[in-house]
């Protein structure tokens, strides 16, 4: 097992994509938290490059990097689409009612409240001329509310409509199996043919649950497999 395990690791280091050094966003992981790993930023320039007609939505922002990096991206491809993220910035295993965060003496609440004032000054110092539509609820919430078309205020107090057409989306909520297939089938209902989906922690070998849901979907007969990079990126083909 040690040996497989060890295989598949050298295997996803061996299906990485990068982009070409992009200065912008070099200076933007200077100073925007977040994980984020370069094969995907490689798919999503992939998507954007040829993206169809409808929502660009991002399931689980925490400070914003992955969501930078998406808007920069949709600036250099002129991607006119709307764009919404959500996060209701409940971390798992974390109870925001406990007094301290897990081996600190900072209170949970004051460590979600720095990571949303560092989402906001990371959006308004990068992405100020577009952002997004952010939502602040879970991604089963969000995706009630899609359905039902309903008016919300958003982050930054504006009001928007929601619902629609999806051509791209980012998974990356829980990356428990359960969720993760639940947010693919929310986004299967609304999602084009041509458009596109990014699994984050799906790559092959990985212990997470979003692996598991990113392969049934890519095996799904009207989805095709864009690239593992080693993250999974799927393509609704009709």
């Amino acid at each position: 097992m040690k040996i497989m395990n060890t295989l598949g690791r050298l295997i996803n280091l061996g299906r990485r994509k990068t982009l070409q050094h992009d200065e912008t966003l070099a200076w933007m992981r200077f100073v925007n938290p977040g994980m984020l790993d370069p094969g995907n930023v490689w798919l999503f320039d992939r998507c954007l490059r040829d993206i169809p007609n409808g929502a660009v939505v991002e399931i689980g922002t925490f400070c914003g990097l992955s969501l930078n990096h998406i808007i920069h991206l949709m600036r250099k491809h002129q991607c006119s689409n709307p764009l919404f993220s959500v996060d209701a910035w409940e971390f798992e295993d974390v109870s925001l009612t406990d007094d301290r965060f897990p081996g600190t003496d900072i209170s949970a609440q004051k460590y979600r409240q720095q990571v949303i004032d560092t989402f906001r000054n990371n959006v308004e110092l990068f992405s100020s001329e577009r952002r997004p539509h952010h939502i602040q609820l879970g991604s089963d919430a969000f995706f009630e509310a899609w359905a039902g078309k309903a008016e919300k205020t958003d982050f930054f107090g504006r009001q928007v409509k929601l619902g629609g057409p999806i051509a791209f989306a980012y998974i990356d909520g829980d990356h428990s199996y359960e969720q993760s297939q639940r947010d693919f089938e929310n986004i299967d209902r609304y999602l084009v043919p041509g458009g596109y989906i990014v699994f984050d922690d799906s790559a092959d070998w990985t212990e997470w649950g979003s692996h598991k849901a990113a392969q049934e979907a890519s095996a799904r007969r009207n989805y095709r497999l864009v690239a593992r990079a080693p993250n999974y990126c799927i393509q609704k083909r009709f």
